[in-house]
Order: C-alpha cells, then structure tokens, then sequence
C-alpha cells in the first residue's frame, strides 16, 4: 500500500521553541485510524517530546521531508526551508498584511506552496479552534519570579522568590504547585510593608483568552479577589493587617477603561465602542490606576482604540506622587499600544526592562539609584515557555484535521481539493496566487507601501497643506465575495486612500467592517469617489455609512 506521509518540522525560528504541534500519542492516534498515513518527524534534541517517543509508536524520524504531502508545524519558516510545490499548515503571521512576513509570503506564491493558517481555522460557532491561553499563564509564573527578584534588589524578601520562570517547569500542573506554596508562604508569613502594601494586581482584558489563563495561574497564589470599586477603600486603609497575608487581584472590563464623550450615562456595549471607538474617553488612568501595584495587561487593542495609559499620564502620576505602579506585565505586547511605555520586547533570557516615567528612557539593568523605576516585562512569545502543556492541546486541536491534508489533491482549484470548507477558509495560497479570500493582502500591501505618504496628509501640519479627507465604514461580506477588491480597485485610479479597522467576520455567517479612509487635494474629486464608492456598495450589498 502507497503511503501518504505528513512530515513535522523540528522549529527552529528560537531555540526557545520547544512545541510540538502533534505529540506522539496524537501521531499514532492518527496513523492507528488512517492505516494509510505515515508520519514523518524530523529529528530535535531541544523538542519537548524526544524523537525517541516518536519512534516508538511508529514514526519515521528523519531529515528530508520532501516526500510528504503536507508538513505542519508552528512558527514561521526560514525563506530557503520553503519546499517547492508543498503543503504547508503554520502560523506565517501574512493575512493582515504585515510587512516583515511579505518576504514569507512572496516565497510561498513563489514556489506554489498552498499554505494554510492556524489563524483562519474556524469551528461553526466561530472559535479559533487552535487559540489557547498559555500566554496568559506563562507570562503571570516568569512575571512573578522577575517580581521577586526585583523587590530583592530593593532589600526586600518575598515568597515570590519561591517561583521560577515558567520555562523551569515541565508543565504548568509543577509550575501551579510553585505558585501554590509561595501563596500559601504569603498567607502564613506575610508580606513586608516595605513592598509596598496592599499588593494589588490589576487585570486588563481579564475575560479574554489570556486574560483567562493570567486569571487561572494568579488564582494557584491564594489571591483575593476585589472589585475596582474596592480599590480606593483598600489603598486608604494600608495598616490594615489583612494586606500582609494576601495580593489582591482586580480584574478590568473594558467598560472600566473608557466612558462615552458626551453622554456619561450611556449604558456601555462593547459592539458599540469597537464600532465608534472615537467616541469614548480613556479613565483607567485617573479612576483606577492610582490604586495598582501592578498592571497585568492581556486586553486586545489596535491603534484605532485610545491608549489606556499614555507615557504622560504616567509622568504626571508619579510627579503627583499619587503613583503605586512598580511593574507591569504586558502578554499582548502591542508596541508603544495601549500601555504606551512599551518600548522593547524582551526575552526569557532578559525577561524585563526598567522605564523611567519623568525622563521617558529605558535601561535594561536595574538601578537603585532610580527608585520611580517601572518594571517591565514584554517577551512577546510566551506560550513557547510551556512546550508540554501547548504541545498537548496542540495535538488535541490538530489530529483529526491533519489527515484532511493528506488525502486532499493540492493540484485542483480549491472547491475541488477534498478539504472541508472550514479549512478551504484557511487556506491562503495555492497554485502560485492568493485565494479568493485573501485576495485583500495585495491592497493591503500597497496601503503599507503608501503609509508613509499618507501619514503626511495628517492635520499635524498647516491647514492650507492639508488635503480633504473623508471616511467611509463599510459594513458586510467584503472579503469572501470579493467586494473589497473590487471597492479598492475603483478608488486607486481616483485618490489616495488607506483602509484601517479591520474587523474580520470569523465564519461565512459572521460580516466584516472597516474604515476605508480616503484623501484627496480636490474636494470635487473626493466627493466624486465618494459617491462611486456608494453607489459600487449598493449594487454589491455592501452597507456604506459616512463616518
């Protein structure tokens, strides 16, 4: 019988990287109900599962993969690795356009790669069915070790120093054990009130996936959980002797973060901040943030949202001397985003580095000669740092996907290939092009190739430069149709435009927005796009409302 082989490529892109995407036991579950599949794993002495285990139940383990129909792994692949002609399943990190990958994304089309995304992998109520909080609990264990060690170096000892870093511990049942003992430290032998109590750790983004996984590892330290409105009552009272045997732990919703410009009273939905985030004012950081000893930040943000706390609402906090912050520990990592003093990615070698909040600069070694210094911690992959536990949910997720590559026909169009269309919808490549879906990347390209001359349409200079300007949200099935291509293809012979916002419908069902800002020197010109731009829209089904 003709085997049909799937091959796992041993990461390589840090030798942080230990994951897996599928584990042994999840490989013989495959090959033991698809007697036709054979895997193929190249060889690692860094994995976490050992090539050993492999063999074991019926792997091959060896370099070349050329032979295989399909390779999976995880992170993104060195341009000279890309095998001509093959099937690759991976995060790339393309699908919004982002320029560091493009180089990735050219080679794919290159070489006739049919690529699919772990990103765009869907089930029927719209979940990624490959997303899992391990940045959540991974950041919160390294975080809290770096605590420690940070209160040391101000001559002050804590049970924090009973925590690793995540990446000590197998899995995060020894790492929850860790945490668990310097918890159960906290509550017999206190805290020192030179740390600064009451302890209190802010969550933001606590519903969220990581924020679930930042709330899950802080719930193993014995924490107490309190409400924002209790923060006040807390920090007023700081003799008060319950603060040395707990860290108190508040989680954050967005409607805490912001309130609507003008009418204070609205009742806040999330549907509407996402859709007129313009129209909301940030208060975390005159509400709550004077009352945080740390900021664990897991909440989504992109730049059409207003920061939550900016570099001067940080300065003048600690001018004030109404500051409490001494750390943060940032697991969405969005640079200089809604924590606006993030100004590097760290690693697990150099897991933090020090922002001092009256200059504005960062050194990466602590001083005790800067006591205003914030503690920053932003190593922007962190689920790598528990290889078994993400292996494991991995091979969960992907074991009843994998055999679909392989007995699909790369070589026909994409409805005749034999994936399921949950998969056709993650599949971005194929043949040499784009597919249909993600026909978008090509004018997402090019807004990047004109970003830098459009961010010199912005007011910032004399009025008399600037020229009009409008906005157009557009509302419906953009991408799966191919109505966004054909509304970009109208608008580039006509004015310069920019398209930012995207909020992408997760399933067939779901609907896509955006804001499709466009710019022009002649406002005769402009008004005239604006009008095609309406009347292509209503002929495709595409609501377009002025902004």
């Amino acid at each position: 019988m003709d085997k049909l082989y799937i091959g796992i490529r041993a990461e390589d892109k840090s030798y942080w990287e230990r994951r897996t995407p599928i584990p042994p036991h999840d490989c013989k579950y495959i090959m033991e109900k698809h007697s036709k599949i054979q895997i193929v794993v190249q060889p690692s002495t860094k994995r976490i599962f050992t090539d050993e285990q492999y063999l074991e139940v019926g792997c091959l383990v060896q370099e070349d993969l050329s032979q295989c129909k399909a390779i999976v792994c995880i992170k993104e692949i060195p341009l000279e690795k890309y095998i001509e002609g093959m099937t690759y399943l991976h995060w790339s990190h393309t699908i919004k356009a982002q320029p560091h990958n493009m180089p990735a994304l050219d080679m794919m089309l290159k070489k006739n790669i049919r690529h699919l995304d772990y990103e765009r992998i869907y089930d029927e109520k719209g979940v990624n069915t490959t997303a899992f909080p391990y940045a959540g609990i991974a950041g919160i264990i390294t975080f809290l070790n770096e605590y420690g060690k940070f209160l040391l170096k101000r001559d002050i000892a804590t049970p924090f120093l009973q925590i690793g870093p995540t990446y000590q511990y197998f899995n995060k049942k020894d790492a929850y054990q860790a945490l668990s003992i310097a918890g159960q430290a906290i509550k017999e032998r206190g805290l020192p009130k030179e740390a600064g109590l009451p302890i209190i750790i802010g969550v933001l983004g606590s519903t969220g996936l990581c924020g679930k996984g930042s709330m899950e590892a802080l719930s193993n330290l014995h924490v107490t959980m309190v409400k924002p409105s209790e923060l006040k009552e807390l920090v007023n009272s700081p003799n008060d002797p319950k603060h040395r045997r707990t860290v108190y732990v508040c989680p954050f919703k967005t409607t805490d973060l912001v309130r609507h410009q003008e009418d204070y009273d609205k009742e806040f939905t999330s549907q509407d901040y996402y859709n007129h985030p313009n129209q909301y004012t940030p208060v975390f950081h005159t509400k709550y943030l004077p009352y945080l000893t740390i900021i664990v930040n897991d909440i989504y943000w992109d730049h059409k949202f207003p920061r939550y706390v900016t570099n001067s609402q940080m300065r003048d906090l600690v001018q004030s001397g109404k500051s409490r912050l001494q750390a943060v520990c940032d697991v969405t990592c969005d640079m200089e985003g809604s924590i606006q003093f993030l100004k590097k990615y760290t690693s697990p070698d150099n897991p933090v580095y020090f922002y001092e909040p009256i200059s504005e600069t960062i050194h990466d070694e602590f001083d005790s000669k800067s006591p205003k210094d914030i503690m920053y911690m932003s190593i922007d992959f962190l689920p790598s740092q528990l290889p078994y536990d993400a292996s494991i949910d991995f091979g969960v997720a992907l074991r009843d996907i994998v055999p679909y590559l392989a007995y699909s026909d790369s070589t026909k169009s994409l409805e005749e290939s034999g994936l399921p269309v949950f998969l056709q919808n993650a599949t971005i490549t194929l043949h040499g092009q784009l597919t249909h879906k993600f026909q978008y990347i090509t004018h997402l390209r090019n807004i990047n190739d004109q970003l830098k001359e459009a961010e010199s349409f912005q007011p910032k200079k004399a009025l008399k430069k600037v020229p009009s300007y409008l906005a157009i949200k557009l509302t419906g099935h953009l991408f799966d149709t191919g109505a966004i291509n054909k509304i970009l293809s109208l608008v580039q012979s006509g004015c310069k435009f920019n398209i930012v916002d995207i909020q992408a419908g997760q399933s067939d069902n779901q609907q896509t927005s955006c804001l499709l800002q466009l710019y022009s020197k002649n406002k005769g010109q402009l008004m005239d796009e604006v009008d095609k731009v309406i009347q292509l829209c209503e002929t495709l089904g595409i609501q377009a409302e002025m902004e």
